[in-house]
């Protein structure tokens, strides 16, 4: 019987853990990848997180808006609910930087409601 609750109390420490662990989603890929060279036009934009996505509730932040490539939003989230992707334009020879999440602009969250991890994406396009 004491090894019973025992193992109980420590299946359930267990799963408390995990649990705690699924806090804040963070992002774990995204297209372009970071610090890419593509080439000027369209593109699919796209950021994954760790952990499934609440639907219509995204913040895609620009910081200037000439590192903002032009987007036709709104995102579209997967099917896993863990990817959104939009469709964007890029001009050649330009730097680009977007964010996912950034503050005050914090509307990418997980289905426990919790914010995303505030996350960067810089890129570049190629000269022609």
């Amino acid at each position: 019987m004491a090894v019973a609750a025992a193992t109980s109390i420590a299946l359930m420490a267990l799963l408390g853990s995990h649990a705690s662990q699924q806090g804040a989603p963070t992002a774990v890929r995204t297209n372009p990848p970071a610090n890419a060279v593509i080439a000027p036009g369209q593109f699919t934009l796209s950021v994954t997180f760790d952990q499934p996505m609440a639907e219509g509730s995204f913040s895609f932040v620009r910081k200037s808006s000439e590192s903002f490539p032009s987007c036709q939003f709104p995102a579209v989230l997967s099917s896993d609910k863990r990817t959104f992707t939009v469709r964007c334009t890029t001009e050649a020879g330009r730097s680009y930087e977007i964010w996912f999440n950034s503050p005050p602009y914090m509307n990418f969250k997980g289905v426990n409601g919790m914010p995303a991890q505030p996350h960067q994406l810089l890129f570049r396009t190629k000269s022609r």
